[in-house]
């Protein structure tokens, strides 16, 4: 079974929120109920890259999907449609809320989700587009 591993980019974690997003994928890895990860390899870091290291670290099969483009319609969509597609289940792992000092865009909450319980991630697009294919998919956010 292949697991996505989608969610928020780095400059949205703390160290202690990055750790705890790691300790969630090593967690997940370590039910032996995967055999590889699948991410998006996001230019901005974060869990796409912290699921690759994890995966790595656990000696799991990887897979990344870079978007082909910095755009919604011709990279981040169709990178998102190939996660979702390829792996058997997919989770968002994002934060509660971000930490002093984030510099980039809010949003009064996350309207993927239309919740205020975590931050906006493009990951819980990923989520709901596997659920419609069916699939086992979910959100976690920590802090």
């Amino acid at each position: 079974m292949i697991l996505g591993i989608v969610g928020s980019e780095a400059a949205k974690f703390t160290t202690a929120t990055e750790a705890a997003a790691r300790a969630v994928i090593r967690e997940l890895l370590a039910t032996g109920k995967y055999a590889g990860v699948v991410s998006g390899r996001c230019h901005l870091g974060g869990v796409d890259l912290f699921a690759i290291d994890e995966a790595q670290r656990a000696a799991l099969a990887t897979r990344e999907f870079p978007p082909r483009t910095r755009a919604w319609l011709t990279g981040y969509k169709p990178r998102n449609m190939q996660i979702a597609t390829f792996a058997d289940e997919v989770v968002c792992i994002t934060v509660r809320e971000l930490p002093p000092g984030y510099t980039g865009m809010r949003f009064a909450l996350c309207y993927h989700c239309g919740t205020k319980d975590h931050v906006k991630s493009g990951g819980c697009w990923t989520v709901k587009y596997a659920q419609q294919l069916g699939k086992r998919a979910w959100v976690v956010a920590v802090g």
